[in-house]
């Protein structure tokens, strides 16, 4: 079955957090002739117990402020039209997919722009693979009307190129089947990043930290980052303080962690080893370690080592 993911038939949305910050100086003084690029790239924070999620796209759809809609398709070398088949988890921290390439643009302003994909409740189009190496189909909700509408828009200047990066939170969006199926639902929360605004965030997590009281027995390790200033950490529910995004730690015995594609600012960060305690749906109670503020400067990574 294919899906788009913005409603209207079988369209379906993908939702969207702060879509400001897709703005590439909007305004009236946006270039009305000539051309420029569009770049779209594709990267994700993780989720735990799985060890594959692939979503297959066939495609991206814009809507110019002064005409209708239309679609752009992948093609390869030779011109064939292709799919596109992106394994998220293998893009992460500062690690992206390229969906779109220097796709040349008319100059002007664009309402929205929406990614279409092949997702099927019975089939393994798009699918997690789980860590016993089981795969289930991975689809969108018939009637999930929340989704990838960026209806401020973005601006294509003559001879400028725009360069976005789209980050698929697993960790919110991948909801486990229902009790009558095995397939799992994507309610993708996605976060949309300027390229030309955007740091990294690295590090360690030291003895220190994994000998907490809370992190006995326990090796589901992760990194939550956090908009603002002391902010008080809290568990992925939709209440109270969100994650920007999460990192799990990489199985090497130096526990590193990565971040990718931050917009410049100044976050809280936040240490656990209770991950897999978090679920998207409820309001659980996640211990968190070493709370600590880390500035993100365009371009450059930050260096941030618990103990």
């Amino acid at each position: 079955m294919k899906s788009f993911l913005i409603i209207k038939s079988n369209f379906f949305f993908i939702s969207v957090i702060t879509l400001s910050m897709f703005l590439t100086a909007c305004g009236s003084d946006t270039a009305t002739t000539g051309s420029g690029t569009l770049n779209i790239n594709i990267t994700d924070a993780p989720v735990d117990s799985a060890a594959k999620v692939v979503v297959k796209f066939n495609g991206v759809s814009i809507k110019p402020a002064n005409g209708a809609a239309y679609d752009i398709n992948f093609v390869d070398s030779n011109g064939h039209v292709i799919v596109k088949s992106i394994d998220l988890l293998a893009q992460q921290g500062a690690n992206s997919e390229p969906l779109l390439i220097n796709h040349i643009l008319n100059a002007g302003h664009y309402n929205w722009i929406r990614l279409n994909v092949i997702t099927s409740q019975s089939s393994t189009d798009s699918y997690i693979e789980l860590d016993d190496g089981s795969q289930h189909p991975l689809y969108i909700p018939s009637g999930d009307e929340t989704g990838l509408k960026l209806v401020q828009g973005f601006d294509i200047t003559d001879g400028g190129a725009a360069s976005f990066t789209i980050d698929f939170d697993l960790r919110k969006s991948v909801l486990s089947p229902n009790k009558n199926s095995t397939a799992y639902k994507l309610k993708p929360t996605l976060r949309i990043v300027d390229n030309n605004n955007v740091g990294h965030i690295s590090g360690t997590v030291g003895s220190l930290s994994l000998s907490d009281t809370s992190c006995i027995d326990r090796t589901d390790y992760a990194v939550y980052v956090f908009a603002g200033d002391n902010v008080i950490p809290d568990d992925v529910d939709g209440i109270d303080a969100e994650p920007v995004s999460t990192a799990l730690l990489s199985a090497s015995s130096s526990y590193e962690y990565a971040v990718g594609f931050l917009n410049a600012g100044v976050y809280t960060i936040a240490f656990t080893c209770q991950a897999n305690d978090d679920v998207s749906t409820t309001n659980d109670p996640i211990s968190f370690i070493g709370t600590d503020t880390v500035i993100v400067i365009t371009g450059a990574t930050t260096i941030h080592n618990f103990n």
